[in-house]
């Protein structure tokens, strides 16, 4: 006899979006307990296509709750074949698991006889809550994605690998605690010790150094690009890295503890619109609420845009670690970033909650300790509101100060949690700010946390010239240079055999050749497309064309009848539409508000909206828009996102396509609609927040030609261009342009104006010459434009001929007109300017003597209040840079004096300190008035601290590279340089940030006499920096530092070791004029043949000692230039007893001596060495003894390894030659030898090794 149908059933809430493949069948069989404890959790319902007793029932079979199995494989191909089951069933009396009505908790469940069932119970109505009559949808689109699932989790596992060994190797010298935050500080140069007992230890580490730098560094960051047509699953293949960041997250805890972070995955996605950074601001928003909820300690951390509400016990007794972790993060992101913070959070606004409760908990800790203190270094900048014109933005610099910001946001929060997982959908339709911002944070060789991004695009909506593309392209060239990994994954339409299987999954089958049939009708209508494929099933369920039959307990359809019925199914779209029609009047028209608003909605801004239409004319409460979403989030057509603004978000963008053409209704008209409804309903700050969003919505419909919408579309271009999206500016700019009136220039001047010039400036921006020469003609052609209104236009174009063009010459120019337009002559004539100009140095500098002190100048000559005076100060310093870079020496000097004038006349302002630190450069190279340079560097100083530090790395490095070294100890200037290499990134000034970052690195160890180890390691990590940033004139002197170290580390090969030959540079290749790259490598062939060559560098130092002070006048560089000149003929002096060197030898060591009088300290072991060459030539023998012990002797103090060990070599000459002195004379060369080796010159100690 054929067992009986019991039925399946539901448990849940979430049955309908997660539905439980499972059968209960009544035959000879028991329940097995994990079983019985599942069915505790469901309802029991009886059920079937007629009515049946309960005499029926208990005849059929004694049914026990033991006789009930419950099927997860799908249906059991012999359920027919159970016709003598009640003769082995159970002798138990039989029972059914039901759930009362209106009862949730289990404990309410009891059994009921199956003679008290009645034909109530198989109600109609209670078909509605089954599940095993419903389709299991839940990761249908992973099916037959095995190998495209194995290549994403090699590239995550690849970077978990990574992080793993790099915070192994951290946690041996930091502690595993601090291992992870220690790696993405700043690294500092190591401290050497004075004990040359540790020189063993920095041999080694030299070495290594010399490796590391020529070894291949590990991908850290890997890139992955899914592509495929939209519904084959490229979203889903994406988020199985959820899966994988729990597993290293619950391996991380048990390895560690839960008090440490681990891996995290977040996900956002584009929009079609034109809002800059679209989906990349989302993902940041998700990673700063995770630090913000506290709950980043246990259990896994993953985030989802879908994401409601953290668990509380994911929090408990870990306050004090979470608000430290905020603290901490917000602290170190404010240090790093400073005032450019304002960036991130006017695109972040979860950021911007972040750091006020950093703040908020920073005064707290504050006043709860001691009073007194500013919490931050970086706050001394006290903004000064000028003119517009003023304060006229430099756009290159503008991008690469937002660059530097989410770089720097992404290694402070790589510093909390690693790796981390970024997956962007919809790629295909990302803005140009968002997809520079992928490229900054994937090539960002300084953060060395664990990083993955997942870009997953349409590869049928781009083209080889779409921008995507583009910057695809440019990303892969680059992985290599950058140590990032690029990946490609093609996710193409499933096959027959795929898609029988997705079948058999959703209907739990396990016979492939009874689905075979229905699968070969849905892959002719589907195509295979997965997404396609799961509504083309939903549909049939709906229609009925596919059923559940309780009493055969399987699924049932006609295939003839399934490929008759859908021949006019084109595509997804029609399905979703079906579907949607068949729900309430007031559901469809929410989903197509919700569909204009984008990817991504806000609960709030849909109820905003139906409250101001009065939709359908329905009584309104507050939990009207909650009811509604939540009958569309149970119907998986749209997702909760959470978030404080409580977002939501579409489940697939043809859900969002299929609504907004649901009917009519969706016309243009209808879009303005919504955005007028929001541009009267929000208020100044909310207006500001969705801005993009209505304008967007505006411009879309059908907006009129209103001065209001033209200056939303200008507020809007203004917010772009803030945040630096230039394209997104330009866009706003034109359709603003677009809505002015016909008589635009007479009725609403001031807005057109503003409109044709910041058009002008962003078009120019994005190198669009002839669009920015349109809009700046309509203003500049018209007879009643004024100055001050050409002026910004005028100043833009000479602005992008410095620092985008590079033509220098052409800026000078306009520059020159634009002050001869504001009534300030420059020049007498070009052929008396080389006399203008010393007299007018003469006289600035006696002038500039007079100046105020530093800690009362801006008392004493306050700011500079009128408008003109600043935007004559603006332009002459741009005129300066132009005249720099075109090699105008005279202009650009007149340049520095008018400044300064101008500043002691009118006040100080921006440029004075790039003014006064100029003038002391100077006077370092024209008059030597060391004292008088090194004033004017703290005026500078003083001067930028009320500025914003737009230019405060400028300073930085003319004062500390120039000014001061002439006057204070050289090793003060290291935390400055590191300091004016941060604010040159943060700020976007990129030419000084790269000077002052070899100036610390590299010049000033150096110079200092500092292991050559730590120095080699820095070098490909700047020049890294060096090759993204363009900054070519940097590039030049690096590599030829490097060449000579690694000449110095090993043994040179040819016979002319000044010759700087070898991988990193090559002196035959070298072809450039620029006198800095000309005078540098004079400089390097020097101080090779000083240590390996000392009579090649006499006779070099007699032709033409005097090159690199020429050419590079004023570098502190040329302390140690003059020194290594002065010992390498006195040594031939020694040797030949020539006069020419004997006389050349002692013009030098008085230079050096008046340095020392003057009150240099950074040449004192130059004068006392020296000294002692001096009295060797003089056969002064006992007083040359004293002097050499004691310039060794200091310079052993003041850590100097390298004149240590030449002093020592000198020494040891002349102990041989002049005191035949072998014994104390191999001592000192061996000390040379031990000295040379603890710098890292072991070719050089390996040389002096022969002698022994």
């Amino acid at each position: 006899m054929m067992g009986t149908v019991v039925g399946d059933s539901i448990v849940d809430k979430d049955a309908t979006t997660t539905p439980v493949s499972s059968v209960a069948v009544v035959n000879d069989t028991g329940i097995s307990s994990s079983s019985e404890k599942s069915l505790k959790n469901y309802d029991a319902d009886v059920t079937e296509n007629e009515e049946f007793s309960s005499e029926m029932l208990v005849s059929s079979s004694q049914i026990s709750l033991d006789s009930i199995r419950f099927m997860g494989a799908g249906e059991k191909k012999n359920h027919n074949n159970n016709n003598d089951s009640s003769s082995s069933s159970s002798p138990r009396s039989s029972s059914l698991l039901v759930k009362k009505k209106n009862r949730k908790s289990a404990d309410e469940l009891k059994l009921v006889s199956t003679n008290t069932i009645t034909s109530s119970v198989v109600r109609d109505s209670m078909l509605s809550e089954l599940t095993i009559n419903k389709i299991n949808i839940k990761e249908m689109g992973l099916i037959g994605r095995e190998h495209e699932m194995e290549i994403l989790k090699s590239c995550y596992h690849r970077i978990v690998l990574y992080d793993e060994e790099t915070e192994v190797a951290a946690a041996a010298t930091d502690g595993e605690e601090n291992g992870r935050e220690r790696r993405n500080a700043p690294s500092p140069l190591s401290q050497q010790s004075n004990n040359v007992s540790s020189s063993r230890q920095q041999q080694q580490e030299s070495r290594m150094a010399v490796h590391q730098s020529n070894a291949m560094v590990h991908h850290q960051k890997e890139l992955v690009f899914i592509q495929g047509y939209s519904g084959v699953g490229k979203t889903s293949l994406a988020k199985t890295l959820e899966k994988e960041t729990t597993t290293t997250k619950k391996k991380n805890n048990k390895q560690t503890g839960a008090g440490r972070t681990g891996a995290i995955y977040v996900e956002g996605k584009a929009t079609n619109s034109n809002e800059p950074y679209s989906g990349i601001a989302s993902v940041f928003g998700q990673i700063c609420n995770q630090i913000s909820k506290n709950t980043t300690t246990t259990t896994t951390t993953t985030i989802r845009q879908d994401e409601e509400s953290s668990k509380k016990d994911n929090v408990r007794n870990h306050d004090d670690h979470d608000h430290s972790m905020m603290l901490r993060f917000g602290s170190r992101l404010s240090a790093a970033l400073g005032p450019a913070t304002k960036i991130l959070s006017d695109l972040i606004p979860e950021l911007e909650d972040l750091l006020k409760a950093t703040t908020t908990r920073q005064r707290q800790s504050s006043s709860s300790s001691s009073s007194g203190g500013n919490t931050s270094s970086h706050h001394h900048h006290h903004h000064h509101q000028s003119d517009d014109v003023e304060n006229q933005s430099d756009f290159d610099a503008a991008q690469k100060q937002a660059k530097y910001a989410f770089r720097v946001l992404m290694r402070e929060l790589n510093a909390v949690f690693s790796p981390i997982v970024i997956v962007l959908d919809d790629l295909q339709w990302a803005d140009e700010s968002s997809l520079k911002v992928m490229d900054f944070l994937i090539s960002d060789v300084q953060n060395l946390n664990g990083l993955m991004i997942v870009g997953c695009y349409r590869s049928n909506e781009v083209d080889d010239q779409s921008l995507l593309l583009k910057s695809i392209r440019s990303m892969r060239k680059k992985q290599e240079r950058f140590h990032f990994r690029v990946s490609d994954i093609a996710v193409e339409s499933c096959d027959i055999d795929s898609v029988n299987k997705m079948i058999m999954a959703m209907m739990s089958i396990d016979d492939e050749n009874r689905t075979r049939g229905l699968a070969e009708v849905c892959y002719k209508r589907t195509g295979g497309n997965p997404f396609f494929l799961i509504e083309f099933m939903v549909m049939l369920q709906d229609e009925k064309l596919i059923s559940y039959n309780l009493g055969l307990l399987k699924w049932i359809w006609d295939e003839k009848e399934i490929a008759e019925a859908t021949m006019s199914t084109d595509n997804v779209v029609d399905l979703l539409q079906s579907r949607m029609r068949k729900m309430p009047a007031n559901v469809q028209l929410l989903l197509q508000y919700a569909a204009c608003l984008g990817s991504t909605f806000s609960a709030s801004t849909l109820d905003l909206i139906w409250r101001e239409q009065s939709i359908m004319g329905t009584d309104y409460t507050p939990d009207t828009i909650t009811g509604l979403l939540e009958g569309v989030v149970s119907s998986n057509l749209v997702e909760a996102c959470g978030g404080k603004n409580n977002e939501y978000r579409w489940v697939h963008d043809k859900v969002q396509e299929a609504a907004l053409s649901l009917s009519d209704i969706v016309s243009p008209e209808f879009q303005f609609e919504i955005g007028a409804a929001l541009y009267h309903s929000l208020d100044g700050n909310a207006l500001d927040e969705q801005i993009f969003v209505v304008v967007d919505l505006l411009n879309k419909g059908l907006v009129r030609k209103r001065k209001e919408f033209a200056k939303l579309n200008l507020r809007a271009a203004e917010k772009a261009k803030k945040i630096s999206a230039f394209h997104s500016a330009a866009t706003y700019a034109a359709k603003g342009i677009e809505l002015l009136p016909s008589d635009k220039w007479t009725t609403h001047r001031a807005l057109t104006l503003a409109l044709y010039t910041i058009g002008s400036e962003v078009e120019l921006a994005l190198g669009h010459s002839e669009t920015a020469e349109i809009y700046s003609n309509e203003v500049l052609s018209r007879k009643e434009c004024t100055l001050r209104e050409a002026l910004p236009l005028k100043m833009a174009k000479s602005l992008k001929l410095c620092t985008v063009d590079m033509k220098y010459k052409e800026a000078v120019e306009i520059n020159l007109g634009l002050l001869k337009d504001l009534g300030v002559k420059l020049l007498w004539t070009r052929a008396t300017t080389p006399l203008q100009c010393i007299r007018t140095l003469i006289r600035t500098i006696k002038t500039a003597k007079k100046a105020p002190a530093p800690e009362v100048v801006l008392e004493k000559l306050g700011r500079m209040r009128d408008p003109k005076h600043r935007v004559i100060i603006l332009l002459l310093s741009r005129l300066c840079y132009a005249c720099f870079w075109s090699e105008d020496h005279f202009l650009h000097i007149l340049c520095i004096c008018k400044i300064v004038e101008m500043t002691l006349q009118y006040g100080v302002c921006e440029a004075s300190p790039s003014g006064f630190s100029s003038l002391g450069q100077m006077t370092v190279i024209l008059r030597q008035d060391y004292r008088a340079a090194a004033s004017f560097a703290d005026l500078a100083l003083a001067i930028q601290k009320v500025f914003r530090p737009s230019r405060e790395s400028e300073t930085i490095f003319l004062t500390h590279a120039f000014c001061l070294p002439w006057t204070r100890p050289l090793q003060q200037f290291l935390a400055p340089a590191a300091e004016g290499y941060a604010l040159g990134m943060r700020t976007g000034d990129t030419l000084f940030a790269m000077w002052n970052l070899p100036l610390r690195h590299i010049w000033l160890p150096y110079a200092l006499g500092k292991p050559l180890g730590p120095m080699l390691e820095q070098c490909p990590k700047i020049l890294s920096q060096m090759e993204e940033l363009s900054q070519a004139e940097q590039i030049i002197p690096l590599r030829m530092f490097w060449q000579t170290v690694l000449n110095l580390v090993t043994t040179p090969v040819s016979k002319n070791v000044d010759k700087l030959e070898g991988d990193i540079f090559s002196s035959e290749g070298f072809t450039s004029k620029a006198a800095v790259n000309v005078g540098t490598i004079h400089f390097w062939q020097g101080e090779l043949l000083v240590y390996y060559d000392l009579e090649a560098a006499a006779k070099r130092a007699i032709k033409d000692g005097e090159k690199f002070a020429n050419l590079c006048p004023g570098s502190f560089i040329s302390l140690q230039e003059v020194f290594h000149r002065a010992i390498a003929v006195f040594a031939m002096a020694q040797r030949t007893k020539k006069r020419k060197y004997r006389t050349y030898a002692n013009k030098l060591a008085n230079r050096i001596d008046g340095w020392v009088r003057s009150g240099n300290p950074n040449v004192r072991h130059y004068h006392l060495a020296l000294m002692a060459e001096q009295a060797a030539l003089s056969k002064k023998y006992d007083l040359a003894e004293e002097r050499y012990k004691s310039a060794i002797s200091l310079s052993a103090r003041t850590g100097h390894l390298n004149d240590v060990a030449l002093i020592n070599e000198r020494y040891a000459e002349f102990l041989q030659k002049e005191l035949s002195d072998e014994r104390e004379s191999k001592y000192r060369l061996g000390e040379a030898i031990r000295f040379y080796e603890a710098w890292g010159a072991f070719g050089k100690a390996e040389t002096l090794q022969k002698q022994l």
